[in-house]
């Protein structure tokens, strides 16, 4: 809901959407009282984790959002992520690399763009809190050979989902080895009028090629793979997905530029980098109000 406010409160335009930018940007603005106090009974004693909400279950999915929405609205994070935190997000890496939804759980490729995200935002994606090396063999091992498309977990068929999933997890931790851990490579690119951040350990272009002959469907929509049906979750992660294989690596664009081309997601929070840049600099500037 957050991040369709944030679209909402920065569209561009004149003075038609002035109203409605302007009312969006003070809702967003009055709920981070409510919001950070809300995320503070959020947190687990226990497992030093965060529930997905009063009395739910614990796993990286509440971290993510957390991290998400208190970087975008500018809400301190001290109180919202103590250390323990950072060490609940560390035990769910498993041996093989990746990271379940909880310890002791199976890596899965939401699981881990979860904590692979938040890790970045909370400036914690480094050698010292995760193993980096087996992450990033996990990670690229998940790109079928045959299909060009991701599976989210060993053993598993490709799912059209994944190429955002899987696909921006190597992407943050290709931006995350090229500068410092607080360092936003996609934003200092966007601001200097270039979106191709770093080399990326999957291969773009076959990935671009199952998105848009496999995944797509001739009606409209966009689905799992062939067989399957359409629907909304899959048109949006296979979408995101093939913004992030446009605009991060090699720049490379399957098919033709004028219909398949999209505009360029900021990795971690998944809408444009436009949108992300003009929110964070709007409450960068109201912080101290």
């Amino acid at each position: 809901a957050v991040l369709t406010l944030s679209i909402i409160a920065t569209v561009t335009g004149g003075n038609e959407y002035k109203d409605i930018t302007e009312h969006t940007k003070q809702f967003l603005k009055d709920i981070r009282g409510p919001l950070q106090k809300w995320y503070l009974k959020l947190l687990h004693s226990d497992s030093g984790g965060h529930r997905m909400h009063l009395d739910g279950e614990v796993d990286v999915r509440a971290t993510y959002t957390i991290a998400t929405v208190a970087n975008l609205l500018q809400i301190p994070l001290d109180r919202l992520i103590p250390k323990t935190v950072i060490n609940y997000l560390k035990n769910c890496q498993t041996y093989e690399g990746g990271f379940g939804g909880e310890p002791g759980s199976e890596a899965h490729g939401g699981y881990t763009y979860c904590s692979v995200a938040a890790l970045k935002l909370l400036g914690h994606l480094d050698n010292k809190t995760v193993d980096l090396s087996a992450l990033r063999g996990w990670l690229v091992r998940r790109q079928m050979a045959y299909e060009g498309g991701f599976q989210g977990r060993c053993n598993k068929l490709v799912d059209g989902c994944y190429s955002f999933w899987q696909g921006s997890a190597i992407v943050i931790l290709a931006g995350a080895e090229s500068g410092k851990l607080e360092y936003d490579p996609w934003l200092v690119q966007y601001e200097k009028e270039k979106t191709e951040v770093s080399e990326v350990l999957f291969d773009e272009g076959m990935l671009q090629r199952y998105i848009l002959l496999c995944a797509q469907d001739v009606n409209g929509g966009l689905r799992d793979k062939p067989s399957k049906s359409r629907d909304f979750y899959h048109s949006c992660y296979n979408l995101s997905g093939l913004s992030v294989s446009q605009h991060n690596g090699m720049g490379v664009v399957f098919g033709h530029k004028s219909s398949s081309l999209t505009a360029p997601t900021h990795p971690c929070y998944n809408i444009r980098i436009d949108r992300v840049k003009a929110i964070l600099d709007h409450f960068s500037a109201t912080s101290d109000q």
